[in-house]
């Protein structure tokens, strides 16, 4: 009732070894992951390409920001200058300045009467 088995130790054919890599196993898979692996590199590559442009726009933004305010502040210290050397032209060329001037610094002194000359009438023709 003891049967024996024999085993026939034989290698099947055309079977995978294990040393075999899976791109030798089906070329289909294998061009289907490098198309997959392109896309991911590709929208890896386009996202960083967009963040860095908005970065870059972002740090212009700022700069230009940083600028208009510079310019605002010179604007304002402009027109400060210009409302004081406005105001002393006025104050330089009133009327009680310019005699004050006239009779202090220069000596000069009002006339105690008025005298008035007639001019010749070919003097008042024009030419």
């Amino acid at each position: 009732m003891n049967k024996s088995r024999i085993l026939i130790n034989s290698a099947p054919i055309d079977s995978p070894t294990r040393n075999a890599s899976r791109e030798e196993l089906n070329p289909a898979v294998s061009n289907r992951r490098w198309q997959i692996i392109r896309l991911y590199l590709t929208a890896i590559l386009l996202l960083s390409s967009m963040f860095t442009v908005y970065v870059w726009q972002s740090t212009k933004m700022v700069e230009v920001k940083l600028r208009i305010k510079s310019v605002e502040k010179d604007i304002t210290s402009l027109e400060n200058a210009n409302a004081d050397l406005r105001a002393e032209i006025s104050k330089l060329q009133s009327l009680t300045r310019i005699e004050t001037v006239a009779k202090t610094e220069l000596g000069m002194v009002e006339p105690a009467r008025l005298v008035y000359i007639t001019m010749p009438e070919k003097w008042n023709k024009k030419p």
